[in-house]
């Protein structure tokens, strides 16, 4: 949603740079049911999962639920100080009122209705209330982008899950890593979920409601110093969530109707039309788009084993959907079962058209290793393109696909129309993106060009400020 939370995007994109840097292709819980990562290095500690049973039954035993929550990210970066924070104000009454606070976002259930408002575009959306809060309700539309698509995704995940999770020791098993007791508290009452992998995570507890006061993540200073690029060092003082003042007796006379403030609109969608304040963020692919795309030859996976090589030129006559994505890339992760759902609709309509999912893993080094990583993670969330004619699974460990059309920034999404002219890229994750891509497919497919053709010795622009680097 890039075009739409840009001082968002600003504010996470130092922080969810360093995480994945660090991360090394272990998946960040940026996604509400992230994939099962390496098993712990050493057992868990006997002490530090009885804690965390007692913390799951005080969220299970409550009723209602509040805090004044946020998210901080405190960093120097080449001597200079920089802090800011992002509002995750959450208030929940079993089984179906809420109100959260996400800063662009808010979502507001009373009970009947489920309002979700996106505030700098100063228009809400309204749909019928579950009958019961559950993960999947923080999972879809503009929340979910805001929650989940940057480094507030770890602790808003196990926050989410602790109140309305059926099994949330579970879901909290599944981050991964050795579950310790931090031995920088001596009062015995903070966790520490030791990753093999990137970040570790720091749980704070209130020694005596056994919620959570805290959820960090902790940063190592070698590595992020390895990391850093020469002449900007970074120095993480705090990247992470504070529940703030925790209420569990909401009142009773609280309300959760939404009162739209004054100039905000009602709408179907979230979908912007054209124009300077509803276009997506520029990258260096977009410039590509009504041209003949580059060259190109795509790794298939082919069954078992096996492999087959597959090139531009066997591609004409088609529609071609070509989605760069990262096993760990948490946006790409939200976005992938939108895009087999788009892939099962296509098939279903015996489409003239191929979606290829393809991983920009350039880790682990060998082939073979890299088709285990991305195979296992697309069944842990249960996709499969290769199931049916219209998706693939390909493999780009090389990048060679990736440089060719200046990829930046992960997910992207480019079409192709059937003579490979590139007719649109997405770059970024968007809750509506199922339907932009069937809308553009199906216009494609009824000789309709989506963009002007462009001679292919322009001169590409570079994006003034990318999102994210891969």
């Amino acid at each position: 949603m890039a075009s739409t939370f840009r001082t968002h995007a600003r504010f996470t994109r130092l922080a969810t740079a360093i995480c994945l840097t660090l991360v090394s292709g272990a998946v960040l819980a940026q996604d509400p049911k992230p994939p099962t990562i390496k098993a712990p290095a050493k057992p868990a500690d006997p002490k530090a999962r009885a804690l965390l049973e007692e913390v799951v039954k005080a969220y299970q035993a409550l009723g209602s639920y509040s805090d004044q929550g946020e998210f901080i990210v405190s960093m120097t970066v080449a001597d200079k100080a920089e802090k800011q924070t992002i509002p995750l104000k959450l208030t929940f009454v079993r089984p179906n009122k809420l109100d959260l606070d996400a800063g662009p976002v808010r979502v507001i259930s009373d009970g009947k209705t489920l309002t979700t408002a996106v505030v700098p575009l100063k228009k809400f959306m309204a749909a019928a209330a579950p009958e019961k809060v559950s993960v999947e309700t923080f999972r879809e539309g503009p929340i979910g982008a805001a929650l989940f698509g940057g480094p507030s995704g770890v602790p808003m995940y196990i926050i989410v899950n602790l109140l309305t999770s059926p099994e949330p020791l579970k879901a909290v098993e599944q981050l991964g890593g050795s579950l310790q007791l931090d031995p920088a508290d001596p009062k015995g009452q903070t966790l520490l979920i030791d990753q093999t992998e990137g970040p570790d995570l720091r749980l704070v507890v209130d020694g005596g409601a056994k919620l959570l006061k805290a959820v960090d993540l902790v940063i190592d200073a070698k590595a992020l110093e390895q990391s850093a690029q020469a002449g900007r060092p970074i120095k993480v003082e705090r990247l992470g969530w504070s529940s703030g003042v925790v209420s569990t007796a909401v009142a009773k006379d609280r309300s959760f109707a939404y009162q739209p403030p004054a100039g905000f609109a009602k709408v179907e969608s979230f979908q912007q039309p054209g124009g300077e304040d509803g276009e997506e963020q520029k990258f260096a692919v977009n410039d590509a788009v009504g041209k003949p795309a580059p060259d190109f030859t795509l790794t298939v996976l082919d069954g078992p084993g096996k492999t087959r090589t597959l090139k531009k030129a066997e591609l004409a006559g088609k529609v071609v959907v070509i989605d760069f994505w990262a096993t760990w890339c948490g946006p790409c992760l939200i976005e992938l079962p939108e895009i087999q759902k788009l892939v099962d609709e296509l098939a279903k309509d015996k489409k003239n058209v191929l979606v290829v999912a393809l991983s920009q893993d350039r880790d682990p080094k060998e082939l073979a290793e890299v088709r285990k990583l991305v195979e296992e993670t697309l069944k842990e969330k249960k996709v499969d393109f290769g199931a049916g004619s219209v998706g693939l699974v390909a493999l780009d460990p090389s990048n060679s696909v990736g440089e060719a059309f200046q990829v930046e920034g992960l997910p992207t999404l480019v079409v192709l129309d059937g003579k490979g002219v590139v007719q649109s890229a997405h770059v970024g994750y968007s809750p509506d993106i199922r339907k932009k891509l069937t809308d553009e497919i199906d216009t494609l497919l009824a000789g309709k060009p989506l963009a002007q053709p462009k001679k292919a010795t322009e001169a590409a622009k570079k994006p003034e400020a990318p999102a994210e680097k891969k």
